[in-house]
């Protein structure tokens, strides 16, 4: 049978994976079909093999989640083929030779064909050639790795893996109760790649099949094949485990059969060897040639101190021909040349199997002084007598100059290295002054921002409150007095025209303000981040119904939105996010003469959220759909180009700081037809503790709570006070934090709106003093602030200025509502 070959014994079906599928996938396949390994292929082409061993090592030192991981990264490669012609007694050699347990059969166009493994050999070759292997202790692997049944799998596959062994004996008291392979690993991985807390009692293979080491190794590989097994534990007859034979050993054991063969091949190599050795006249020819055209200068001695070769480099360094040369005393030739004979024995005498002896000496070369560089080494036979010398010459002459002149630009560079460290360490000095000086109007800054912030968001606040105060009251007692008359109606039309536009105004305005705020914190890390599980699609539902009136002025562009079923839920501040959508919302709706803006939420893929804002606009050139993510960067979107930028440039820049601050992403593209999309990406969480959103407060009766407004500027209290008032609350009023104190003992109001930046006591220690009287402590504050910092833990809720009166009203109405729920 070892003279066939293989394409007559092997079966061409073989199971092949691709290098990119998941090693989950791979676990599932060699534990369905119940195979050791699988080729992976490429366009039909073998680029590597995964085996059980490549599986067992992966989960040892790869982590939990190398099922995860792509084969490519698993597989070993390049993997070793051969051919369909190959013979059988050579595949075997290949096998022992490389220590193998499969080779792969390629045809001659590279494609795969099939798998050698050792149970094919051994059941192709005939369970009769291993009649001339006498016993199993005769092949046997001695050194068996036992174990306890009480130890974790995970801990069983990191030993297997750090001994390269193939199995794992438990063992009691010296006799096999179980056994582990490589092929139980494959099967507990293929259903759970993480191992959990399994012990080797859990999962081992028992009974386990023995046999004695006095036993004929047919037997044993009939046993194997019988029971389908690729090793056998060898005990003695107290059933002590004394070792384990295994297919690779039985393959190794069929040596002694094919030795013929493998001479009748030997002898075929060395006529091939003969052939080469043919060849090494033409070799020495070029090797005479590659030494006459060195520029080092060679020669030769025998051990008769007779020069036997000289190159021509050597002629040219001692001045005389090759004639003149070879086949003279090489001691005589130095002493011509003023060598003491005592100083060349020396240097002969220093020369061994193991070193060579150096030196350096001068010549004049063309009336020029030539500095060389000589290396002698000895040519010794195998009992260490030396048979003769070669010298090897140099010309160092360049060498040294060039060394010469580097340690002086090095001296040069030196001295330059210190005056320059000199020059930066003062640089070095004055930046950190500068640094300073940075750092100290930083502050400046900040501080002027938080009081800019302040003294602009309070009369915002005023301007916005009385003119949507002033329109609530024109509307409900003003416009019904026009009647049927014309030009009342049209001047009460132009009139409420008026404070609509100025409203408008002022949010604009307003969100102006918040955007240099907004993006001042977040460069500088003081941006509040108000983190929580949220369902994305109670975001958008919120965002949506915040715009919808924008879009309910104009019927000619529609608003849509596309939710999934179940919502994917992010860690992150609902409030941020709806910024981000406010932001995408409202510059499609800016945009958008004609057409429609639609909002769509999807998850593309496992862990991820994906949103989209598609307008019919007139969309953004591709040079500048990365460009209008920087501050202050204005594109014209309009087809003409004549209309003038819109806005700050402020919107998308601190949209693309949320998003990545969240470990997302944000892009926009060309919609499908015409217009634009924005697109973001987050990170979803598996956290299911999502907070149910607000339910609306139940009717209170407003008369009978009383509200008490704690505000220095007399603008603001004065809206504040009409607005509730006029909304059906009793108002009480305070400027500073210490009347406010006073006026909280005296009335017990049901609720505080509190500013935080007042003259003498400030919000904040006004709070704190509330909090500390058990009487007033249950009063539930509500901050009313222009600052941007964070106000105190000790507030209920807080409302940025300008003020929205509906969102005042409803803030007013939770706690109110809970303070009645709490008792």
């Amino acid at each position: 049978m070892g003279d066939k070959r293989l394409a007559e014994i092997v079966t061409p079906e073989v199971v092949t994976i691709s290098p990119k599928a998941p090693v989950r996938q791979g676990l599932a396949v060699m534990r369905d079909r119940g195979i050791s390994c699988l080729v992976v292929t490429s366009d039909g082409l073998p680029v590597g093999i995964v085996t059980e061993r490549d599986i067992l090592w992966a989960a040892a030192h790869r982590g939990e989640d190398f099922a995860e991981r792509c084969i490519a990264d698993l597989m070993t490669a390049p993997v070793i083929t051969v051919a369909e012609d190959t013979m059988v007694v050579e595949a075997y050699n290949l096998l022992a030779k490389k220590r193998l347990r499969h080779l792969v059969m390629v045809d001659a166009g590279g494609r795969v064909r099939g798998v050698l493994t050792q149970s094919d050999l051994i059941e192709r070759l005939g369970y009769d050639s291993l009649s001339e292997i006498k016993r199993i202790d005769s092949i046997m692997t001695r050194e068996v790795v036992t174990s306890p049944g009480n130890v974790t799998v995970r801990e069983a596959v990191a030993r297997m893996a750090e001994r390269s062994i193939s199995c794992l004996i438990v063992a009691r008291e010296g006799r096999p109760a179980g056994i582990i392979t490589e092929r139980d690993v494959v099967r507990l991985l293929a259903e759970n790649p993480r191992l959990g807390r399994l012990k080797l009692y859990d999962i081992m293979s028992c009974p386990v099949v023995c046999a004695e080491a006095d036993r004929p190794v047919y037997e044993a590989a009939m046993v194997m094949k019988k029971r389908r097994v690729r090793r056998l534990v060898v005990v003695d007859d107290d059933r002590r485990v004394l070792g384990l034979v295994t297919q690779t050993d039985i393959v190794r054991g069929l040596e002694s059969k094919y030795v013929r063969t493998l001479k009748s091949a030997l002898a075929e190599k060395d006529e091939a060897l003969r052939e080469v050795g043919r060849s090494l006249v033409e070799k020495t020819m070029f090797l005479d040639n590659l030494l006459r055209s060195a520029e080092m200068g060679i020669a030769a001695v025998d051990e008769s101190w007779r020069v036997t070769y000289v190159n021509p480099a050597a002629e040219g360094i001692f001045g005389e021909r090759v004639e003149r040369l070879v086949g003279r005393d090489i001691r005589e030739i130095h002493i011509r040349q003023g060598v003491e004979r005592a100083a060349l024995e020396r240097g002969l005498d220093a020369v061994s199997p193991f070193h060579s002896h150096d030196f350096v000496f001068s010549r004049s070369r063309l009336g020029e002084p030539r500095r060389y560089v000589a290396r002698v080494s000895g040519i010794f036979d195998k009992e260490g007598t030396p048979g003769g010398y070669v010298l090897m010459v140099r010309d160092d002459t360049d060498r040294c100059l060039a060394a010469e002149s580097l340690e002086v630009l090095t001296r040069k560079l030196e001295q330059l290295v210190v005056e320059r460290t000199s020059d930066l360490s003062a640089q070095a000095r004055e930046l950190e002054e500068a640094n300073e000086r940075l750092r100290g109007l930083d502050e400046i800054k900040s501080a002027f921002l938080s009081s800019v912030s302040h003294e602009l968001r309070t009369p915002l606040t005023s301007l916005l409150g009385f003119s949507k105060l002033i329109a609530r009251d024109f509307g409900r007692h003003f416009r019904p007095l026009a009647g049927s008359d014309p030009d009342l109606a049209r001047r009460g039309a132009r009139i409420e025209e008026n404070l609509r536009v100025l409203s408008s105004e002022g949010e604009r305005l307003a969100r102006l303000l918040n955007d240099f705020l907004d993006l001042s914190r977040i460069e500088s890390g003081r941006m509040e981040w108000r983190d929580r599980p949220v369902a994305l699609a109670e975001v958008v539902r919120g965002a949506v119904a915040a715009v919808s009136g924008l879009f309910a002025a104009r019927p000619e562009v529609d608003l849509e939105m596309r939710l999934p079923e179940v919502s994917p839920v992010v860690l992150a501040d609902p409030d941020r996010l709806e910024q981000v959508l406010l932001n995408l919302i409202g510059n499609a709706a800016k945009f958008t003469a004609v057409g429609a803006v639609t909002v769509n939420l999807e998850a593309p893929a496992p862990g991820l959220a994906r949103v989209t804002v598609r307008d019919t606009g007139p969309g953004i050139a591709a040079e500048d759909r990365e460009l209008i993510f920087d501050k202050f960067r204005q594109v014209r979107r309009d087809p003409e180009g004549s209309a003038p930028a819109k806005g700050t440039g402020l919107g998308l820049a601190i949209c693309r700081e949320i998003v990545t601050h969240y470990g997302g992403r944000i892009w926009a593209e060309p919609a499908p037809g015409r217009g634009a999309a924005f697109v973001f990406e987050l990170p979803t969480t598996e956290n299911p503790d999502v907070a149910a959103p607000a339910s609306p407060t139940r009717s209170l009766r407003r008369d009978k709570h009383l509200v008490l407004v704690v505000d220095d500027d007399p603008a603001v209290s004065a809206f504040l006070i009409q607005f509730l008032e006029g909304e059906g609350y009793r108002v009480a009023a305070a400027h500073d934090g210490e009347s406010a104190l006073a006026a909280a003992e005296r009335l017990h109001p049901s609720v505080i709106t509190m500013d935080m930046a007042m003259p003498g006591m400030d919000g904040r220690a006004a709070m704190e003093a509330l909090r500390r009287d058990p009487d007033l402590a249950a009063i539930p504050i509500l901050v009313i602030t222009g600052h941007g910092d964070a106000p105190s833990q000790a507030a209920d809720a807080v409302l940025r200025k300008p003020l929205d009166p509906d969102k005042l009203l409803v803030a007013i109405g939770e706690l109110l509502a809970r303070r009645e729920r709490q008792g």
